[in-house]
């Protein structure tokens, strides 16, 4: 898909004390990148904040926090996130304002094309994120849409903090073309070095993460350090909506090393052991999540099972229901086979049944059972119909009732709903010895 930005070009945004006075002057050029860049849409800036301020960053950074450090699975790993960078410090809260700013936001929008950006106030998943040695991020596609705030995820910007990094250390940012097929993905990588920038979109393919980390022994209490910005829009493009999902992984194949014929060392046990626990976690984690899954899917059904138990006829007259209902639903619908008990509160010798079958259905027969016994039926037609029925005798104490359509199994009255339903019941009145009955008003 070939993406042209609609979006109009402003005039130079207004300074940003944050933001280098250059960059505004390359705004554009960035965004033909942007634009242009395969597999997906991607850009790298460097120098991206202004220098004073990133050096203010990199000193407040906070330290390794183990609380900070659950991963997916719960388990305390070599990555910490904080999302609530107002309280690190002055200059990460001064970097809170100036994210959700409206200059801020329409800079981004510059760069990318994407318009009418917010940033997510709880900044869920992002924040500061600090890795230490050994850890690496498996290819992913982050999670699509904010459920909570309705909104897509349209852009990623990650600022990295890290100064004198070497490229032999690992770490560097990653884009992939399809990491699920090992021997056609593409990779582009960037070192994580001090003051650079990615800003690439979020999409299903946008597929990004990074190697282990790889520290001298000497060099190992730096961590590669960076922050993480998301943006949403409340629209986007139809062509690019997906259902809503969490993160995608992709565990990363066996290195290049193991060919036929390759000698395995013991190194390469301890790699594809790793390489099979790191899996097993994942089938582990992608497990327990079905179950949860299946076991909120049943608790769901029995609620709902709930509610249409629950679901009381819409009765008039001096009569009320007892227990459940069988075969009614709280929207007024019914299936072709309706049962309740009814209590009068005074002596009952008639029943009226108001219903609606929808346009274009058939006629059917519709007949009311009390204790088992027919008492009256009627026809069942498209639109509004009336059914009366006359009990045998004055009937004072509680009766079973019964609603029965006449339809065959496969007919579908609503076929968008999953229900069997026959018709809509919207009263059911119990007519007493002094009221005028057959021979009175409608209803």
């Amino acid at each position: 898909m070939v993406f042209q930005s609609t979006m109009t070009i402003p005039p130079p945004a207004p300074a940003i004390p944050q933001i280098p006075p250059a960059a505004f002057d390359e705004a554009d050029r960035v965004r033909a990148r942007f634009l242009e860049a395969k597999p997906f849409r991607h850009a790298v800036i460097e120098n991206f904040f202004d220098p004073e301020f990133a050096e203010r960053l990199l000193d407040e950074f906070p330290t390794f926090d183990k609380k900070m450090a659950r991963g997916e699975s719960g388990e305390v790993g070599g990555k910490a996130v904080n999302t609530k960078i107002a309280a690190i410090g002055p200059a990460y809260d001064e970097l809170y304002s100036l994210l959700s700013s409206a200059p801020f936001l329409e800079y981004v929008s510059r760069l990318s094309g994407v318009e009418n950006l917010i940033l997510d106030p709880a900044m869920y998943g992002g924040g500061t994120h600090e890795n230490l040695h050994g850890q690496d991020l498996d290819p992913h596609v982050d999670f699509n849409y904010d459920q909570s705030n309705q909104l897509h995820r349209r852009l990623n910007l990650i600022v990295y903090l890290n100064k004198g990094w070497q490229h032999e250390w690992g770490g560097a940012i990653e884009v992939h073309s399809n990491p699920r097929n090992p021997d056609e993905n593409r990779i582009q990588a960037w070192d994580p070095i001090f003051n650079r920038a990615i800003l690439f979109e979020t999409n299903e393919y946008s597929w990004h993460g990074f190697p282990q980390i790889e520290l001298p022994e000497e060099r190992r209490t730096l961590s590669r350090k960076s922050i993480s910005i998301y943006l949403y829009t409340k629209q986007r493009p139809a062509e690019e909506i997906a259902p809503t999902h969490s993160t995608f992984y992709v565990q990363r194949p066996l290195p290049e090393r193991f060919v036929p014929g390759y000698k395995l060392t013991a190194e390469d046990v301890f790699a594809l052991r790793s390489l099979l626990v790191r899996r097993d976690r994942w089938i582990e984690y992608y497990q327990k999540m079905e179950l949860d899954h299946n076991r909120n899917t049943a608790e769901l059904h029995d609620y709902i099972a709930h509610l249409e138990n629950s679901a009381r006829l819409p009765l008039t007259g001096y009569i009320r229901q007892e227990g459940t209902t069988a075969g009614f639903f709280p929207d007024l619908w019914a299936a072709p086979w309706l049962k309740a008990r009814i209590a009068p509160f005074a002596p009952v010798t008639k029943l009226k049944l108001k219903g609606i079958r929808p346009e274009g259905s058939a006629r059917r027969r519709i007949a009311i059972l009390v204790n088992g016994s027919e008492v009256g039926n009627g026809e069942a037609r498209p639109g509004s119909f009336l059914v009366d029925a006359v009990l045998p005798s004055r009937q004072s104490e509680p009766f079973d009732l019964e609603i029965r359509l006449d339809a065959p199994p496969e007919e579908k009255v609503a076929p968008a709903d999953v229900r069997n339903l026959a018709f809509m019941l919207l009263e059911l009145r119990a007519l007493h010895p002094w009221t005028t009955l057959l021979t009175g008003p409608r209803i």
